[in-house]
């Protein structure tokens, strides 16, 4: 490929939302994914405004609008008998990018045809990244695939979009593990009930909580329960018995255990936490969960990492243009900077609304006498400095 040109380890949500926003600015990329096909497992996931802002600007408004689904707000309830306490409706005048609602797979989808019909993306599967080194002038970035074959890529970059477990945050000298947290998530759709309001339903109680909400048109709804672990398992997913989750609701309101009692497929995911990493060395940057996983408990790990991706872009294309390839260096620097407090206060955020979801008698009256009192529009207020992010 012709110069500019950087390769982009990982083709999920971060890694095709980064390809695309360096290729919308005439800067070439070479996504590698070590997996033998493109796909994005995992049953749903919300894109709030603050992220949707960076979809829209690459021109995914439509293909996004066939897919997804427009939240109406947020409805929080307790777990035990479903008793409402608090109600957040949202509208154009409190969130005029819409907060999205979809298939983490038909946001892959929708992301893997934009770059397909980039012809300044390359798209390289089954092969991942083995070693790099770098020097005055770009990285030499070697992959291996799965058949034992080798190949080594020039480029004036490497990006690590690889996830939680990430070789490339391991070849730039971080090799800190990952930490079981004592929680798994089991994900499943159901066919969707018809709602006036469709909109995200949290349901809190002692060690554990439940979200759901529509995806796919409006015509499935993803349902996830959060439960406390003993064991850990690494990977993003594995087949789970419905019997289990069953049982765990059994103390459960009769809604949620109607809901629940319709999903089939149930899917476990073990969470795991991560001290965030140093997002740049040299001609090396990470993004996305390589850089600063994200627990689910605020909704803001593929947000996250279609941020990074948009300030990323942004700032190599103006030191490209300034500076050309010498330029690479300080703005990756220059992104470290930019995004660290911010990945880290959502880092935080998430941790404790994870401690705040799983309380029990008697700091959960507590926790839901503050909501109350908080209200709707303090609410809002409350994460303003998180859905208002403009910085693309």
């Amino acid at each position: 490929m012709s110069a500019p040109h950087f390769v982009i380890a990982g083709a999920g949500i971060g890694g095709l939302t980064m390809a695309l926003s360096l290729a919308r600015r005439g800067i070439a990329a070479t996504v590698v994914e070590k997996r033998t096909g493109f796909g994005e497992t995992g049953a749903g996931l919300q894109i709030t405004s603050n992220s949707g802002r960076v979809l829209d600007a690459l021109d995914l408004t439509l293909p996004l609008k066939r897919v997804s689904v427009s939240s109406h707000g947020l409805m929080i309830r307790r777990w035990r008998d479903g008793s409402q306490v608090l109600e957040m409706p949202s509208s154009p005048e409190h969130m005029p990018t819409p907060f999205r609602m979809l298939r983490r797979n038909d946001l892959h989808t929708v992301l893997l045809d934009a770059a397909r019909a980039m012809p300044n993306i390359r798209l390289m599967v089954g092969r991942g990244v083995q070693e790099v080194s770098q020097d005055a002038n770009g990285v030499a970035v070697r992959l291996g695939g799965q058949n034992g074959s080798s190949e080594t890529i020039s480029a004036l970059g490497l990006i690590g979009a690889d996830g939680l477990w990430s070789r490339v945050r391991d070849l730039s000298g971080d090799a800190s593990p990952p930490v079981f947290t004592g929680y798994e998530a089991w994900r499943a759709v159901v066919p969707a009930r018809a709602v006036d309001k469709p909109r995200v339903t949290l349901h809190l109680g002692p060690g554990r909580h439940a979200v759901h909400y529509p995806v796919a048109g409006g015509r499935e709804i993803n349902v996830v329960v959060v439960r406390q672990a003993k064991e850990a398992r690494e990977g993003w997913s594995r087949d789970g018995d419905a019997s289990v989750v069953t049982e765990h609701l059994s103390g459960a309101s009769p809604a949620l255990r109607e809901l629940t009692g319709a999903a089939q497929g149930w899917q476990v995911w073990s969470l795991f936490d991560r001290k965030p990493a140093a997002m740049a060395g040299g001609r090396i940057a990470l993004m996305g969960d390589a850089a600063h996983p994200i627990l689910p408990f605020l909704a803001q790990g593929a947000s996250l990492a279609i941020e990074d991706a948009a300030v990323l872009a942004r700032l190599l294309a103006e030191a490209l243009g300034r500076d050309g390839a010498a330029g690479v260096p300080a703005a990756f620097a220059a992104y470290a900077g930019a995004r660290a407090r911010r990945v880290a206060r959502v880092q935080d955020e998430s941790r404790g609304n994870g401690r705040n979801y799983h309380l029990g008698w008697p700091l959960s009256i507590a926790r839901d006498f503050a909501l109350k009192r908080l209200g709707p529009e303090g609410l809002r207020n409350r994460y303003g400095w998180l859905y208002d992010w403009r910085d693309i």
